[in-house]
């Protein structure tokens, strides 16, 4: 394609967008709303505007009590032009699951039924194609056990990872070890995306004897390779991310965790883990067991409880507790040495 036919391309598909946009939008849109978005200059966005009605129909002035002009598309054209991504349904779907994890049922429904109209209004000729894609999309994306604050990840990143994954392509990075500080350009073979209070790629590289876990946060000026990889069919990244509490991988151990009567029942709404078992205790207490991996995540959590649980098994994940809580108190018992 060249550079005129791009650009009569580019531009074409500019002016479906703004339709699509005017329609959309239920205050309308300004010129400098179309000039922010498009990233153009104001007689650009006068004559994105002016493409639209002349293709699509009228358009309708708002009274929305501002100075400025709003315009609102309202037309049956855009239904045979506008198409529904696989990887838009992707994020709706993403987005379902992580308000699961947080109790939110009512939220995570809401997006699936908008994902079901969605479907619902896609041409039936691509409904099997869009199936299989967005299965491929979602086997690439898992959910790791603690949600929370989300680390800055560079723009386009999830974007190019998810494609790599679905074509099993191999990508570089610019990677920053969180412990040593060394930055590395790596080559890696994507298996999937974790979120949990930080966001993982689990990916292989050809130095390591299993997947690994790279912060997404430490992940810079990436790109897809032209190197496909053959995937593990073994692999399944939703067993990969419960084999611990959190992200970090270690080998997995039986935890026995007692909640006092006081938090039982508020502990007993709490997804610790997908294996977990829960049982009430005659006292009022509430006693949940599960088998991960990844003490010190766990022990992060079990902070937040305070003297509300007791650690019966395993016993290493009691002392770890009780160190993390000593160096903890040391640090913070002398308020007079930092000022106090």
């Amino acid at each position: 394609m060249n550079g005129n036919h791009r650009m009569r391309y580019e531009r074409a598909t500019d002016i479906v967008r703004l339709a699509t946009r005017l329609q959309g939008a239920r205050g309308g849109l300004t010129l400098d709303d179309i000039r922010e978005e498009f990233a153009v200059s104001r007689r650009t966005a006068e004559r994105l505007r002016d493409a639209v009605e002349a293709a699509f129909g009228p358009l309708e002035v708002l009274d929305t009590g501002d100075r400025r002009r709003h315009w609102r598309l309202q037309s049956t054209a855009l239904r045979g032009l506008v198409r529904i991504a696989p990887e838009e349904l992707a994020e709706l779907e993403s987005a379902a699951r992580r308000l699961d994890r947080e109790g939110l049922a009512q939220g995570s429904g809401a997006l699936r039924e908008l994902a079901g109209k969605l479907r619902a209004l896609h041409r039936p000729i691509f409904a099997a194609e869009m199936d299989a894609d967005l299965e491929v999309l979602m086997r690439a994306e898992g959910l790791a056990m603690r949600p929370g604050p989300r680390p800055r990840i560079e723009a386009g990143l999830l974007s190019l990872l998810r494609d790599a994954i679905a074509a099993t392509r191999s990508v570089e990075f610019d990677y920053l070890a969180h412990t040593t500080g060394r930055q590395s350009r790596q080559r890696i073979q994507p298996y999937g995306v974790l979120y949990g209070n930080r966001a993982y790629l689990v990916g292989h590289a050809e130095w390591a004897d299993g997947p690994r876990l790279w912060r997404l946060a430490n992940v810079s000026n990436a790109r897809a390779t032209n190197e496909t990889f053959e995937r593990d069919p073994a692999f399944d990244l939703q067993r990969y991310a419960e084999r611990s509490f959190g992200a970090f991988q270690e080998p997995p151990v039986e935890v026995v965790l007692r909640f006092d009567a006081d938090v039982a029942g508020d502990a007993g709404t709490f997804l610790f883990h997908p294996s977990q078992t829960v049982v009430a205790n005659a006292d009022g207490s509430l006693t949940v067991t599960f088998r991960a991996g990844g003490l010190d995540e766990m022990c992060w959590h079990l902070i937040t409880w305070r003297e509300s649980v007791t650690v019966e098994k395993p016993a290493r994940l009691r002392r770890r507790l009780a160190g993390m809580c000593k160096s903890l108190a040391a640090h913070h018992g002398a308020p007079d040495a930092v000022g106090g």
